[in-house]
């Protein structure tokens, strides 16, 4: 197989996966470990190893070259941008639109999202359009400039340092230059902090 199909493969088996693609970028892998599992995954068998793990090792500098321009742009947009938190919220799903005034709400072609302060939700919990509520949850509200619609990877570097602390993200809007998120009560301290931490 010609080397330039085998980078092709080994290009699109890591673009499917984001984390590999970020320890790649750090270049925090074992190339040859790495190299083995991709060639029996992809190609069926360890003929390929030599190639694939000369592909890595390219396609590891590339990234880290790529990235590191795209992570500065993404740290400069959140550079100033404000952090709050709103804790007592809830995460109502519904069929069709509810009497109620949400904090947030966006519309699908089936349902409707609403962030809701908590005490609103108890008039709503036998409503048969109901259907799912997500109680004792926090809403976290960054607050970026306009800087944020143009530049690639700004909701992908909040999400993966949310996901690298083991905290969900229950829901999320965008609108604008504000990102909501919302997090399990038990988590948000944490993923305030580590929002926080993109802003400074």
């Amino acid at each position: 197989m010609a080397v330039e199909k085998i980078s092709e493969l080994v290009w699109l088996y890591v673009k499917k996966r984001p984390f590999l693609q970020e320890v790649l970028r750090q270049k925090v892998v074992n190339y040859s470990s790495l190299a083995r599992r991709i060639a029996l995954e992809a190609f069926g068998s360890k003929k390929q190893i030599i190639a694939v793990k000369a592909a890595l090792i390219r396609l590891s500098d590339r990234l880290a070259a790529k990235s590191y321009d795209m992570e500065e742009k993404v740290l400069s947009t959140l550079k100033g941008s404000s952090v709050n938190m709103q804790s007592k919220v809830s995460v109502v799903i519904s069929s069709s639109e509810l009497p109620v005034r949400p904090i947030s709400f966006v519309k699908s072609r089936d349902f409707i999202t609403y962030i809701l302060r908590g005490e609103d939700v108890g008039k709503l919990m036998k409503m048969k359009q109901v259907q799912r509520i997500k109680e004792n949850a926090s809403l976290i509200v960054i607050s970026s400039s306009e800087d944020i619609e143009e530049t690639p990877g700004v909701i992908s570097m909040m999400l993966n340092s949310l996901a690298a602390e083991g905290i969900n993200v229950i829901e999320f809007i965008s609108c604008y230059t504000d990102t909501f998120l919302v997090v399990a009560q038990a988590n948000a301290t944490r993923a305030y902090e580590v929002l926080a931490s993109l802003t400074d």
